[in-house]
């Protein structure tokens, strides 16, 4: 508050500092016509001040809130709570709110969550697109800052923020393989999964298809824990079954273990396993679960650079590899493997196991 009790406006912190309203305006929006020191002098007096944004006033005036958006599809999926809170943390750093709002891969609430973001006029949004998007969603997200997460989607021109997915199975198919195993399953995300799951179903055939003798069988099912027991159930249950599983999803991995477990069998001694994305009890389960871990730091920070910033290129843009698409630019940042307890030489082939109920 001034001394007069009303509230500090920004032609106030322009008189206190000798500069122009303008000047004040565009550093409080992060503008990159401000120098840096520029910028921090005024937000500083801004917060000496108290100075309070007026969001409901720059939204009247049709300029955008300092709201970006995160629609995400599971927010119990290690890697999705993980990036948000990287995301919010760059977006907080930012002098913007992150909002994050849930889809659960349902284009209703898809179209939903991006209309009210839209009514809020966020300044963009950072998405991971449903497969069966409604156009009226993809109209809207037209005239808005996009930038896609971990999947692109055919009616969205944008700009996608990924790992490298193909190279995440082929590297852990190559493990497997280079450990004698042959017949070898792949167990990832369906049609829902988009872009994502082609590039990893890809990855697991271009090794297996280099290898000979390697023998492949795969189920694609959506990534959640009871689609994957089901889906790893039926290839346990072959006859001979698989020495080796590649899991595209560490959703689908607590199925699959879950599966393991009731066929009767052992994670290494049995089956040799290498999942996606690292959660912490990835590290304490049994012997330890080797799998993929992706560089969720690098593209969470890239991610809120290009929707928020879109001027200035990231900090981290040398990281990526950069691929000019029709929709858009992919952005693909490199995995891990990271070898634990879950995977052994393979040194006889596997015959069968006992029928479970």
């Amino acid at each position: 508050m001034t001394d007069s009790g009303r509230r500090v406006t920004i032609k106030d912190i322009a008189q206190r500092l000798g500069v122009s309203h303008a000047t004040v305006s565009r550093a409080l929006n992060a503008s990159p016509l401000i120098s840096e020191d520029t910028k921090e002098r005024i937000r500083n007096m801004a917060a000496e001040m108290g100075y309070v944004p007026d969001t409901a006033a720059r939204v009247m005036r049709g300029e955008p809130s300092n709201i970006v958006g995160f629609i995400l599809p599971d927010v119990q999926n290690h890697f999705y709570s993980a990036i948000a809170k990287v995301l919010a943390e760059a977006v907080s750093a930012m002098d913007l709110q992150l909002v994050l709002a849930i889809s659960e891969d349902d284009p209703e609430q898809e179209l939903r969550h991006v209309s009210e973001l839209r009514r809020a006029r966020a300044r963009g949004i950072v998405i991971t697109p449903v497969a069966g998007m409604l156009a009226e969603t993809a109209a809207m997200l037209s005239e808005m800052p996009v930038v896609q997460l971990v999947r692109s989607h055919p009616n969205i021109t944008a700009d996608v923020v990924t790992a490298q997915d193909e190279n995440a199975t082929r590297l852990s198919t190559q493990h497997l393989l280079s450990l004698g195993h042959r017949r070898i399953a792949y167990l990832g995300g369906g049609l829902e999964t988009l872009s994502t799951g082609n590039h990893r179903m890809e990855g697991y055939l271009a090794a297996m298809g280099a290898t000979d003798g390697a023998v492949a069988e795969f189920r694609l099912v959506p990534p959640h824990p009871e689609a994957g027991y089901h889906a790893a159930m039926e290839l346990l249950r072959q006859r001979p079954p698989p020495s080796g599983l590649v899991i595209g999803s560490s959703q689908l991995a607590l199925g699959a273990l879950r599966a393991i477990r009731e066929c009767g069998l052992s994670v290494c001694d049995d089956i040799s396993l290498v999942s996606y994305d690292d959660p912490d009890w990835h590290q304490l389960w049994g012997p330890g679960i080797s799998t993929i871990q992706l560089p969720i730091r690098d593209m969470a920070l890239f991610a809120a650079g290009l929707v928020c910033a879109p001027q200035t290129p990231p900090a981290n843009a040398e990281a990526s590899r950069v691929e000019q698409l029709t929709s858009g630019r992919r952005f693909s940042f490199p995995v891990k493997l990271v070898e634990r307890g879950s995977c052994k030489v393979q040194t006889a082939p596997r015959t069968a196991m006992v029928d479970r109920p």
